[in-house]
């Protein structure tokens, strides 16, 4: 009934599963680094509230938006290849929000580096730059999340036609606050796992830094903890025929879904008991396993509909090694950066 409104997808340069690798492995990345930002910020602002800002764990927010920025473009035109149909349809129909993120985002860049910068000459300024920064993060979040949801659900895209201006927010989306209630707690928990990170390689005392790697692998464990209640919100908020895909209507989807709870009890365990390089690995592993269930959720919304199968491939090899290339570039360039900053927060002789 709504299939007259859904663009014809265009044609492939090669065959879909090299895209839909590379989309997993980039938005893989990109959702570490996003959570390190978000999570990060948001952290810190508490920290601020408390009175009790560690300077040793806000410092690499502008950083952090810079990676996020960057390795969000990949899965961003991953995204584009395989749904592109689908998703610059949505973007046009909320075109006013999704065009304030570029905006919005510079603007947030500009907080970070006037909170890092301003921390001992303007406090005030300083602090309220960081409010500003994190509260923008979540408003394009909400967008994101808004984005996304429509681009899935093509039976809602009549919301265009009673307001063609380009402010069609998805609020009637079930899922909605629980997916953007769901994205920020995981932001949270992998925030708080990326400051116990930064302070194992900080040039604080052993037993300062031994106190904050427990105080953040704390935060890490019990935002996961509530997780399970909101994860399962957003589950069964979803329809049917989508929750129950993960309940047995497909093997690996089902596998993917008690991997995923059998890796969150066991970040319980390493995190409250103080074990960093556990909680570092599983938290990885835990991402990585939800970025996965996530491609099969899109896939069981859009099953009566699309599948990335459906495109037509080209054969044309060309554009993709070359962009192989440049991204092989790009992951070394990012492992050579961190590395200068942990090595600049290593203890010197």
């Amino acid at each position: 009934m709504y299939d007259s409104i859904i663009p014809t997808a265009d044609s492939i340069p090669v065959h879909w599963l090299w895209f839909q690798g590379l989309l997993i492995l980039t938005f893989f990345i990109h959702m570490i680094l996003m959570n390190f930002l978000l999570g990060g910020s948001l952290l810190t602002v508490w920290d601020l509230l408390r009175g009790k800002l560690e300077k040793k764990a806000s410092g690499s927010i502008p950083t952090l938006v810079a990676l996020t920025v960057n390795f969000g473009v990949p899965p961003l035109l991953f995204v584009q290849v395989l749904y592109g149909h689908l998703f610059y349809s949505s973007s046009v129909m909320l075109a006013v929000p999704w065009i304030l993120v570029v905006p919005v985002l510079i603007l947030a860049y500009y907080g970070a580096y006037i909170f890092v910068k301003q921390t001992d000459k303007a406090p005030v300024l300083s602090k309220v730059a960081l409010v500003f920064t994190s509260l923008s993060l979540l408003c394009i979040a909400f967008v994101l999340v808004n984005n996304n949801t429509l681009a899935i659900r093509p039976d809602q895209w009549e919301i265009y036609f009673d307001n063609p201006g380009g402010w069609n927010l998805n609020l009637g989306e079930p899922t909605l606050w629980s997916r953007y209630a769901h994205f920020v707690l995981a932001a949270l928990a992998i925030g708080a796992l990326g400051r116990a990170i930064l302070y194992r390689f900080s040039k604080i005392k052993k037993k300062e830094k031994d106190l904050q790697i427990r105080r953040n692998l704390k935060i890490f464990a019990w935002i996961t903890l509530a997780q399970f209640g909101v994860g399962t919100w957003f589950w069964l908020s979803m329809p049917s025929e989508v929750w129950k895909n993960f309940m047995g209507g497909s093997l690996f989807a089902t596998a993917m879904m008690v991997i995923g709870w059998i890796v969150a009890l066991l970040i319980l365990h390493s995190s409250f008991t103080g074990r960093l390089s556990a909680a570092m690995v599983l938290g990885g592993i835990e991402v990585f396993v939800m970025v996965i269930v996530r491609d099969l959720a899109r896939t069981a919304y859009l099953n009566e509909i699309f599948r990335p199968s459906q495109l037509e491939s080209r054969g044309e090899g060309s554009p993709l090694i070359a962009f192989l290339l440049v991204f092989a570039v790009g992951l070394f360039v990012l492992y050579y950066m961190i590395r200068l900053i942990f090595k600049s927060k290593a203890p010197q002789p």
